[in-house]
Parts: C-alpha cells; sequence; structure tokens
C-alpha cells in the first residue's frame, strides 16, 4: 500500500510541475527591469512577469525584442493614430496627450539641462517611419517609448515595434517582495 501511495504522490508532483512549466511557457514569462528600463513605477532590480496572451492598450509596459535583444518600453500610440511631438508635448490625432507619468522624470532632468533643451526630442509619425507619406501608425504596429525620453532606444530608432516583436505586457512585480503585486502604469 505504502508504495502505490509513493508513485501516486510522485506522478502527482510531476504532473504539477509539467502544469507549471506549460503555464509559464505558454502564458507568461519574466522579465528583470535594469538600470536603463527603470522609471517611476518600476524600480532598477524588480523581477516582473510579462503576460504573453493579454491585449496591448494604451500606456501598457511592454517587453519586446529586436534583434533577438529584449527592450522595454510604453505604449504611446496604437495602430491608425497620428503622432507628433513638438516642443516637449506629445500630439495623439492632433490633441495633447497628457502624460503625467513623466512629470517626476521631466522635472529631474529640467534641473540640470541646459537652456532651450528638451525632455523629449521632436518628432513625427513621418520621421518615426523613415517615409514622408506615411501619415498614420501601420496596421498591428505601435509607437513605443521610453519613460526616460533621454534614452531614444525605442521607436524613435527601431521605428514602429509591430505586434509580433512585442513579447507581452508587464502585469505584475515578482521582486522585490515588499512591492509584490500588480504594476500600475499611471
Amino acid at each position: 500500500m505504502a508504495r502505490r501511495d509513493l508513485i501516486r504522490d510522485i506522478i502527482i508532483f510531476l504532473v504539477i510541475i509539467l502544469a507549471l512549466i506549460l503555464v509559464r511557457i505558454f502564458f507568461f514569462s519574466t522579465f528583470k527591469i535594469t538600470d536603463k528600463t527603470a522609471n517611476s513605477y518600476l524600480k532598477s532590480g524588480d523581477l516582473v512577469t510579462v503576460a504573453t496572451r493579454r491585449s496591448v492598450l494604451d500606456k501598457d509596459f511592454v517587453v519586446y525584442t529586436i534583434d533577438g535583444k529584449e527592450y522595454m518600453g510604453r505604449i504611446v500610440a496604437q495602430p491608425g493614430q497620428t503622432v507628433t511631438s513638438m516642443d516637449d508635448v506629445l500630439y495623439v490625432d492632433g490633441e495633447v496627450k497628457e502624460e503625467d507619468y513623466l512629470k517626476r522624470q521631466k522635472a529631474d532632468f529640467m534641473k540640470t539641462a541646459q537652456p532651450g533643451q528638451l525632455f523629449t526630442d521632436d518628432f513625427t509619425t513621418q520621421t518615426i517611419s523613415g517615409k514622408d507619406n506615411l501619415n498614420k501608425i501601420p496596421k498591428n504596429s505601435y509607437l513605443i517609448l521610453n519613460d526616460n525620453r533621454r534614452d531614444k532606444k525605442d521607436s524613435r530608432t527601431f521605428g514602429f515595434i509591430s505586434k509580433e516583436q512585442i513579447k507581452g505586457v508587464i502585469s505584475f512585480r515578482i521582486l522585490p517582495l515588499d512591492r509584490f503585486g500588480f504594476v500600475t502604469v499611471e
């Protein structure tokens, strides 16, 4: 009887391990925040989960890949929208888009900035795409910017990020344990 219970327990344990591996493969992965990707919401050293099956929404933090390397940024504009950034003001479809989540980083930057220096350099839909005749973000593509706008390793360098390049949406902080929980985006 004891041997049968041991075999049953081993099988149950293996099924649980297999289920956890499958959930990890098909539904989420993890991403470690570095100094370059840190912002007001995610600190360097945070370990977060990346939901691979979740729809991308405006202002979400996403992890995306370019040439096999992972990057993190924020969804700023969606397919079909027009975008212009001029004099540190972001316009989406001709209307000012409030970016309250940038206030702290922008204020810190402005303390040491040279007169006339901008936190976000000017750009348009055309300059991001490199095509003068492209007025809107293409279908299945997104404008992704870093909250640290001085770090231009985002759509300003890579162009619009396609849906296929987006690995997933950052949704939950695992570490540190004192900040364990869902990640706020604003």
